[in-house]
């Protein structure tokens, strides 16, 4: 296998794609001197230098609603990918989560005269969603790369070859700051109590989260005076998005710096996603929040979601150990009661705590993009 004649066709349909995408190619990059890579994603993807044929950022939708709106420009990408496939014959098509087109995509390539080698990183939550895809997985990927350790097992009963390559969110956390550092540098004492509000990145999540949020910080505050509040701004949003929608000045805002606003947090609350993984590496007791669109909502709970619950540590864990409110549940009284469960119960607080160790100690491992970049020429090196 000559290098120079390896290139890969990526594909990353949203954000954290880009950027898992961006992180294994510069991976692959060291593990195979003189590869190169094409498709769709974003900035990360093009500053290693990813030739980009489709931003990733339009195609950015959360819910069912918001899939309409981009369906067409899905479809004329992917008769584009499929017509580049054919026609320069990637070493191998590099499939980055976004699982709705992703996994459309990969049917389509399995069925060409010559199909090329697929390797799906950061595979649907078949354990979760439409239980059915992990047997089409098995069925057409090459090679299936996990982030949970009881993924594998799944695919392999299907007759799959699947990995676990590590958890690229504990990796990423392993440098963390301490609490002592975290406070430090927001300037936080070591005495003061301090609850955190996490409404995630997307404003449609925002919107529906900030009230209850900020109506719990009002009922907390009677209940703990002086407690210090906290609301981060993720980057991927305009400076100032946050601080333009409070109503109060009862709140911090703190853009970026995330981590260390969840480690200086006594407790938090959090929007229902990969953060609540962040959270739980970092030690944080917290409650979990989802507020989508009803359409969305119900779709999911009656015909698609095979699992008891929606936040990752309690997915996990296998109980529930973090407080899930969901929907109209969405409310600042109830928000408000479970933080101060977590910051006047020890045995709640413990609890969590201690799972959360569990969970660390699972996902703990190498650097899950060399271990990747590893498997995927190890691949390559047995068809050429």
């Amino acid at each position: 296998m000559s290098a120079n004649d390896v290139r890969f066709m990526v594909v990353a349909g949203e954000p954290s794609g880009d950027l898992h995408a961006a992180r294994l190619i510069r991976a692959l990059s060291t593990e195979i001197p003189g590869s190169s890579a094409f498709g769709v994603g974003g900035n990360e993807m093009r500053g290693v230098g990813v030739e980009i044929l489709h931003d990733c950022g339009p195609l950015d939708v959360i819910g069912f609603g918001g899939v309409p709106k981009v369906l067409p420009a899905l479809l004329r990408i992917k008769r584009d990918l499929l017509s580049r496939v054919r026609a320069s014959r990637p070493a191998a098509v590099i499939l980055v989560d976004y699982p709705g087109f992703n996994l459309s995509l990969a049917k389509s390539f399995s069925r060409l005269p010559e199909p090329p080698q697929l390797i799906y990183f950061i595979p649907p939550q078949v354990w979760a969603w439409k239980t059915g895809r992990a047997r089409t997985l098995a069925r057409i990927c090459d090679l299936i790369l996990t982030i949970y350790p009881f993924e594998p097992p799944i695919f392999r009963r299907e007759g799959g070859r699947a990995e676990f390559i590590g958890n690229p969110v504990a990796y990423a956390l392993r440098d963390a700051p301490s609490r002592q550092e975290a406070r430090a540098e927001l300037g936080i004492s070591d005495s003061d109590r301090v609850v955190s509000f996490l409404p995630g990145s997307r404003r449609s999540e925002i919107t529906r989260l900030l009230e209850p949020m900020m109506d719990s910080s009002e009922i907390l505050e009677k209940q703990f005076p002086g407690t210090i509040f906290l609301m981060s701004e993720a980057e991927a949003l305009t400076e100032g998005t946050i601080q333009k929608m409070l109503a109060t000045g009862r709140v911090r805002v703190v853009r970026g710096s995330q981590h260390s606003l969840v480690r200086a947090s006594d407790a938090t609350v959090v929007a229902s996603g990969t953060a609540a993984l962040e959270c739980a590496l970092l030690g944080t007791p917290m409650n979990v929040c989802y507020a989508g669109d009803v359409f969305s909502y119900l779709l999911a709970k009656y015909f698609f979601l095979q699992v008891d619950f929606i936040s990752l540590p309690n997915l996990l864990a296998g109980w529930e150990v973090v407080p899930e409110l969901l929907q109209k549940q969405v409310r600042g009284d109830k928000i408000a009661a479970s933080l101060a469960s977590l910051l006047d119960d020890s045995e709640t607080r413990e609890r969590q705590l201690r799972v959360f160790g569990e969970i660390r100690e699972t996902l703990a491992g190498a650097d899950p993009y060399e271990r990747a970049a590893t498997s995927i020429r190890m691949a390559l090196e047995k068809t050429t």
